[in-house]
């Protein structure tokens, strides 16, 4: 009997193949430097149909599930790849019973053009800082101080709050009343803006299901975040693991050293535990109920959030003053994780969620 395909796999290995011929060192490190958003290659990999490989087949998409994207953004971390591929992904695989009010939803699959994501809830610990949005008879108002790719986007999805709960909203970024700008980052992957929305009408918003949508939405966001940082974990590592076999000192190569091997053999651990959890916790998470999700999404994020930067540390130390350059790839690695380790929660927000679940089961 013939081995069932892993379609994830096959995907991941698919991107992985592409972006080692198209997307090398120094196309990477261009693009780094621009500021996280180039249209040319959101194009390029929305014509190759990688937003499309979650959205259902009725859609036009190949109908994978969200599971599969995993070892996608495992490939696209280890190549440090730039882009709104977060949110030209997930977005529209999971809103798509909503492309009827939102047709910028499709067109974001087909064009690579961003949808942005307007979420307060990308932490907890910084609520005041982050802003908030509300609903009420339609009319959006509000302000969130962080949002990846608003500036390039031609659809805002808006979560906003209501009182039965929080809702997604749509929003026409030309629409009047909307305010857009640029805000420095210091994550060369991204590119951020602030949204501030003055009695807005929103175009269209989901259905209300309990919050059951938003919080699936940030279940994957967390999940796929977490397989982009262990990408990013295994890049360091490799990096670093070419680096001390060719650095010298003393006539013979640095990665000869006792003191050498042993960080980077627990580099090497830590980047082996993380893939495998994020494996672990996807296969679990196809058929996981909404709430065991998210328990699976906190840990899977609140362990990559620790190990993916510890790891770019690592790599960074072992590379001595080479390592902080931007000739270095790692410095880029280790900005890449610093920036994704608080997005939608960093270790100690996400283990206190964690802690307070399993104590709600007890």
């Amino acid at each position: 009997m013939a081995e069932p395909i892993d379609v994830g796999a096959e995907y991941g290995s698919a991107v992985d193949d592409y972006l080692t011929r198209a997307y090398d060192g120094d196309r990477c490190r261009a693009l780094l430097s621009a500021g996280g958003w180039d249209a040319g290659l959101a194009a390029e990999l929305a014509e190759l149909g990688w937003h499309g490989l979650a959205v259902p087949e009725r859609h036009g998409g190949l109908g994978a599930p969200l599971s599969s994207l995993g070892p996608v953004f495992t490939a696209l971390g280890r190549h440090l790849a730039v882009g709104p591929m977060l949110e030209n992904t997930l977005l529209p695989a999971v809103l798509h019973p909503h492309w009827t009010i939102a047709p910028a939803l499709a067109a974001a699959v087909e064009t690579g053009v961003p949808v942005a994501l307007v979420d307060p809830g990308i932490t907890d610990d910084r609520t005041a800082d982050v802003g908030a949005m509300t609903l009420h008879d339609q009319r959006l108002s509000g302000a969130v101080e962080a949002v990846r790719f608003a500036g390039q986007a031609s659809l805002l999805a808006v979560v906003a709050a209501t009182e039965a709960g929080e809702v997604v909203c749509f929003v026409d970024p030309t629409t009047p009343g909307v305010r857009i700008d640029s805000v420095d980052s210091a994550d060369p992957a991204t590119a951020f803006a602030r949204v501030a929305l003055d009695d807005v009408r929103a175009d269209g918003a989901a259905p209300a299901d309990g919050g059951e949508l938003v919080a699936r939405i940030r279940s994957w966001a967390r999940l796929l975040i977490a397989c982009e940082l262990s990408g990013v974990a295994d890049h360091a590592l490799d990096r670093t693991v070419t680096y001390i076999g060719q650095r010298e000192q003393f006539g013979q190569p640095i990665g000869s050293f006792q003191a050498v091997k042993h960080i980077a053999a627990d580099m090497y651990a830590q980047a082996t535990g993380l893939r495998n959890l994020c494996t672990a916790s996807l296969a679990d998470a196809t058929d996981a109920s909404t709430a065991d999700l998210a328990v699976l999404a906190w840990t899977a994020k609140a362990h990559a959030a620790e190990v993916a930067v510890r790891v770019c540390e690592d790599a960074v130390q072992l590379h001595g003053g080479m390592g902080f350059t931007t000739e270095s790839d790692v410095s880029a690695c280790y900005l890449r994780t610093l920036a994704l380790r608080s997005w939608y929660g960093d270790a100690t927000e996400l283990q206190l969620r964690i802690g307070a679940a399993l104590l709600d089961r007890v």
